[in-house]
């Protein structure tokens, strides 16, 4: 929303109202909680690898002219682990983060303000129940109306896992879910435009996007969890099953609102997971960037047992404040899109 919208549409100012009511929300809520809320930087010497973000780089530069590289945090998720294995405890932070994909697209912004908090001694169910209770506060109620749509945020959410999901949506069996010649077969027979050659994580995101997550969130919040081990460098193995990890996302009227994990506390096996995705941002064309390494010296010295998410901020006020463009509810966010 620019300067001129709201000079000539004065209405427009509730939405920002609206939205400093529900920073304040949520900051009450972590505290009334005993979580700590922290500051970390928004520039970075090194990143943690992720191969599905592509990143913002600049420089730094000494009086002498010297220059060394730095980068715009994707999340403050580095720095949060490092606090946990410090001695923090929970921990909270309302912060802007950065990402350099999809441009233009009704949900995203380049530069986006971001909610990230920590739970310790615990996993992905114990912030199910953070994130069912923290809407429901910044909603100010049980029920959320959405472009003509009632969704009921009494709990409990819908809870349904990927596999779940797949079976009940699609039609897919585990089996063939999780065997790339079954899916891709799959996709062949429902007019996908696919080839053999393209590989099981790119079938597997095109199915999701086109027959699962337009059907989340409806009527009430959605949270679907145990995610493919491929999509959560960064989670523990669920032991029940080896083929998934404990993440899950909450969506809420189809719109991806929060991504979470049970924490990956193993430094030897995060080195791991470091390394693969290193190679596959390089397949994958993306910035190369220097590793936080410290980062598996902060594990090595005791990341206690936690679990952690990420919530977008502005993709929840959009919610609230029944918008369909997250530039509608971010000052100056149109911007991005027309200069």
């Amino acid at each position: 929303m620019d300067w001129q919208n709201l000079k000539n549409n004065q209405q427009d100012w509730q939405i920002f109202k609206l939205r400093s009511e529900l920073i304040g929300r949520i900051r009450a809520f972590f505290e009334k909680a005993g979580f700590l809320e922290v500051q970390t930087p928004l520039l970075s010497p090194a990143l943690v690898p992720e191969s599905y973000l592509e990143v913002f780089q600049t420089e730094l530069k000494d009086k002498l002219g010297n220059s060394a590289p730095a980068f715009l945090t994707p999340s403050p998720e580095l720095w949060h682990k490092k606090l946990l294995a410090a001695g923090s405890g929970n921990i909270f932070e309302i912060t802007k983060s950065f990402r350099n994909t999809d441009l233009g697209g009704r949900f995203h912004l380049p530069e986006f303000t971001l909610l990230e908090w920590y739970r310790t001694g615990a996993d992905y169910f114990d912030t199910m129940e953070d994130c069912q209770e923290l809407i429901r506060s910044a909603a100010s109620g049980n029920k959320l109306f959405y472009q003509g749509k009632s969704v009921n945020l009494t709990p409990p959410f819908e809870r349904i896992s990927i596999i779940e999901a797949f079976a009940k949506y699609a039609g897919i069996d585990d089996k063939t879910l999780f065997d790339k010649k079954s899916l891709v077969s799959w996709a062949l027979k429902n007019n996908y435009r696919i080839s053999l050659e393209d590989d099981w994580e790119m079938v597997y995101n095109l199915v999701f996007l086109k027959e699962i997550e337009p059907k989340l969130g409806f009527g009430r919040p959605t949270i679907i969890y145990d995610f493919p081990a491929e999509f959560a460098p960064l989670a523990k193995t669920n032991p029940k099953d080896s083929r998934v990890k404990e993440r899950f996302e909450l969506y809420i009227a189809g719109v991806e609102l929060a991504d979470a994990y049970s924490e990956l506390t193993d430094p030897i096996e995060q080195k791991k997971q470091f390394e693969k995705e290193v190679k596959l941002r390089r397949k994958m064309d993306k910035l190369e960037h220097p590793v936080d390494w410290d980062f598996i010296k902060a594990l090595e010295s005791g990341l206690p047992d936690c679990s952690g998410v990420a919530l977008g901020v502005d993709r929840l006020i959009m919610l609230l404040a029944d918008k369909t463009e997250i530039g509608e509810v971010v000052l100056f966010g149109e911007s991005y899109v027309n200069n």
